[in-house]
């Protein structure tokens, strides 16, 4: 043992050796790598947290900031990457003039090429993010589409989520489908009111009430879990008017004959599943938008390629057997969910993805997405469908886009129509990412998106004032640091006084107009995004827009 030690003593003596040896030779160390960095200058903000008060474009306001005076000829200001005049400094002051075109944002100031950041700057205009507004923590995860209530005091919130407000515990639940009211705050639910109880396993992505007061909602999920019972579901059920499960007690085969209670089960009453299959190229299928049919039935818009149903003549408590029948994106279901065979018959529906569906006024169904081709005839990324299955052939757009459509926004009120996506051009002409159809399918003219540098806009939607909100990953608009939100004249124009907020970063799945709380017009926007206006935000939010 003692021999062991020694001949371990041995070798950090050697290294030793070793080391000294390395450092007694030329240039054995590399460069430092701080060499060659700037001497600081000595600015420094003072209340670099402390929140500025609103300023217009073309004011004057005061900052803290010391040691500016004798690098006064270097100085340049900018304001959320606008260069801003510069009034007057001094050695613990700095005045700065608002520019004429520019959103809240941050303050920076260049010297030669060192750059100190300052307090962000909110600019006063018409739109403002409604900060009295209910909802403060939001939802936990995406809001993927909004319903208004009747008289519009109330909303159905459905996503993928599991918590409002921080109130979901082990007694109460928050998954994929809450109501809140018009001040942001959860429904209480009495007796007979809506109530979803534990929610749906698995997101939910559109809800739409039918001609008897009941609602179908369709989505992601598997299941639906009440206080009594779970129940197995595949993205598309129906709920009572008090939010429960629609359910209808059944006799079924009994493989217990000593137990004649077996005999029975409780089931959805619409009686409908959808999925995928192998050669369907969704890995996860989804019903994403729902339209009611007189019969109180629906067509069901999303990407799956199955339908199946429950045959209870041969089928147990235990075991159910499963009736199969392809389809493709698009299925007309009857009020016990069965097909529909003569919508869409024999038909090949979309060969691609489709991204999103609205009805419009006169009754048809336009969808958009990346396919190019509907029921065997060209369709570039947008086509029109009547509810017995047939193509609107007066929906006209032409040779249609040029690539993908990511979304479809639909107004009643003005019977416009917002698409947004990544192409370049619809129906032969340049568009690029935003254009705006009347409702026979023709491009309104009137409005063309601005420079965006090439950034993909994926989300528009015309307002009832004839404005258009537009989102994106753009950062910029006409040169213009912004937003990634506008809103934008009818002609594309974008005014400084409804451009004024600061940033937002995610993205936009539902526009409903509302007011706010000062009682101006408003947008509640739902999506997926954690910062609107640079303020924190769990998905939803509510911006007030003043005409």
């Amino acid at each position: 043992m003692k021999k062991i030690l020694n001949k371990i003593g041995i070798v950090p003596v050697a290294l030793g050796l070793i080391f000294l040896q390395a450092c007694n030779k030329e240039n054995s160390l590399g460069e430092d790598p701080y060499a060659g960095g700037k001497e600081p200058l000595g600015i420094v903000f003072e209340n670099l947290n402390r929140p500025m008060a609103s300023v217009r474009p073309g004011d004057v306001f005061e900052v803290k900031v010391r040691g500016l005076q004798k690098h006064e000829a270097d100085v340049e200001v900018f304001l959320n990457e606008q260069l801003a005049d510069v009034v007057s400094l001094s050695d613990s002051t700095l005045e700065v003039r608002v520019p004429s075109l520019v959103s809240s944002g941050g303050l920076k100031i260049k010297i030669r090429d060192q750059i100190y950041f300052g307090p962000r700057v909110p600019i006063e205009g018409n739109v403002r993010f409604d900060s009295d507004y209910g909802v403060k923590n939001g939802f936990n995860g995406s809001v993927n589409y909004i319903l208004p209530g009747t008289g519009g005091n109330d909303f159905w919130i459905l996503g993928d989520f599991s918590d409002f407000e921080n109130q979901a515990t082990n007694t109460v639940f928050r998954n994929n489908i809450h109501k809140i009211t018009s001040l942001g705050e959860s429904v209480k639910t009495a007796v007979g009111s809506f109530n979803v109880e534990k929610g749906t396993v698995g997101g939910v992505n559109t809800m739409v009430p039918l001609a008897d007061g009941k609602y179908m909602i369709g989505g992601s999920m598997v299941g639906f879990n009440n206080n009594k019972k779970s129940y197995y579901l595949n993205r598309i059920t129906r709920l009572n008017t008090d939010g429960s499960i629609d359910t209808t007690v059944l006799e079924l085969i009994n493989t217990t004959p000593e137990k004649p209670l077996n005999a029975f089960d409780t089931l959805p009453a619409f009686n409908a599943y959808l999925g995928s299959t192998i050669n369907s190229g969704f890995t996860i299928s989804s019903a994403n938008h729902l339209f009611a049919t007189p019969d109180t039935g629906v067509i069901a818009v999303g990407n799956f390629g199955l339908h199946s149903f429950i045959d209870y003549r041969y089928s147990s408590r235990e075991s159910k057997m499963f009736v199969y029948t392809p389809v493709n994106n698009i299925v007309r279901l009857k009020s016990d969910g069965r097909i529909d065979s003569v919508f869409g018959y024999n038909n090949a529906g979309a060969n691609g993805f489709i991204n999103g569906a609205i009805e419009t006024n006169d009754g048809k169904i336009v969808i958009v997405g990346a396919f190019s081709s509907f029921n065997g005839r060209p369709a570039n990324r947008i086509v029109a469908f009547n509810k017995n299955g047939t193509i609107n052939t007066a929906f006209n757009v032409g040779t249609g886009a040029n690539e993908e459509i990511y979304a479809i926004t639909y107004n009643k009120s003005r019977n416009k129509i917002a698409l947004a996506g990544r192409f370049t051009s619809f129906n032969g002409v340049a568009k690029f990412g935003v254009v705006i159809l009347n409702a026979d399918g023709s491009v309104d003219d009137t409005f063309t998106l601005g420079d965006v540098e090439q950034r993909i806009p994926t989300y528009a939607y015309v307002m009832n004032n004839g404005k258009i909100l537009v989102s994106g990953d753009f950062i910029r608009y006409n040169g213009i640091q912004r937003s990634r939100i506008l809103i934008l004249e009818n002609d594309g124009t974008a005014l400084q006084q409804y451009n004024n907020i600061g940033e937002f970063a995610g993205r936009i799945n539902s526009v409903v107009e509302t007011t706010s709380s000062l009682g101006h017009p408003a947008l509640l926007i739902g999506g997926s995004f954690r910062l609107a206006d640079s303020k924190s935000v769990g998905n939803l939010f509510k911006l007030e827009v003043r005409n």
